[in-house]
């Protein structure tokens, strides 16, 4: 059997992570096992990662803790989070913790908040040290806590899991150049050692017109073969 095709038998067959930290049902089909890998380092890239960002936040600090009724989280050196936006997607507001300007002493904060939350929401002022890699990685692991890390140098932290991006954005409300945004079509992207092979997808609304993040459910007609045009002869 091709490498390929026992990736994919093998993606099909995976049961899901045990304990998994949670997302959003509407994420649940591009995320590996249905959550985030306890422990585990997760990159956002390109854009669209702000609003990726708000959507795992929503998602945990509303399903997430020991019995499901929420999860804490930090947001770290992030000062335009949307607590809004990211409520309008279901976050609960009092189980977030923002720590906008977290200065040169950052690992420090993230090490100290490793130990009492499920998700950090992370973008590092400075590429990160391979020091600052080590000891934050290995307190994430220890303590079952998802460092979610964003901004310019997230690439530059090695050892992430998961990657999740966004393609093929499409913006709904503007017509004839005029008009209010309502809501956004995107193809969510899920690749790296969680998402093996040609990695997983989803057409979400992010956000619906209403704020939330829901499946993409527009039927779209299907393609029609058309034949082409039988040979004539010239008179």
């Amino acid at each position: 059997m091709p490498e390929a095709a026992l990736r994919e038998l093998a993606a099909a067959l995976d049961t899901g992570v045990p304990d998994a930290v949670p997302v959003l049902p509407a994420l649940r089909a591009v995320v590996p096992g249905g959550g985030l890998r306890p422990g585990s380092v997760v990159g956002l890239d390109g854009p669209g990662a702000a609003s990726l960002g708000l959507a795992l936040v929503a998602g945990v600090s509303r399903h997430g803790g020991e019995d499901g009724a929420g999860g804490w989280c930090a947001v770290v050196g992030v000062p335009g989070f949307g607590v809004v936006a990211a409520a309008g997607m279901g976050a609960v507001p009092e189980r977030l913790l923002l720590v906008d300007d977290p200065g040169d002493r950052w690992p420090d904060v993230v090490a100290a908040l490793a130990e009492a939350v499920d998700l950090i929401l992370l973008c590092p002022p400075e590429r990160p040290g391979a020091a600052a890699v080590r000891r934050l990685s290995a307190l994430a692991r220890k303590h079952g806590c998802v460092l979610t890390l964003t901004g310019a140098f997230a690439r530059d932290w090695p050892g992430a899991r998961l990657r999740l991006r966004m393609d093929d954005v499409a913006w709904e409300g503007l017509a004839g150049g005029h008009g209010r945004l309502a809501g956004r079509r995107v193809q969510v992207v899920a690749e790296g050692r969680d998402a093996p092979g040609p990695g997983r997808r989803a057409r979400l609304w992010l956000p619906a017109p209403d704020g939330a993040v829901k499946p993409d459910e527009t039927v779209r007609p299907p393609l029609e073969l058309v034949p082409p045009p039988e040979d004539r002869a010239i008179a």
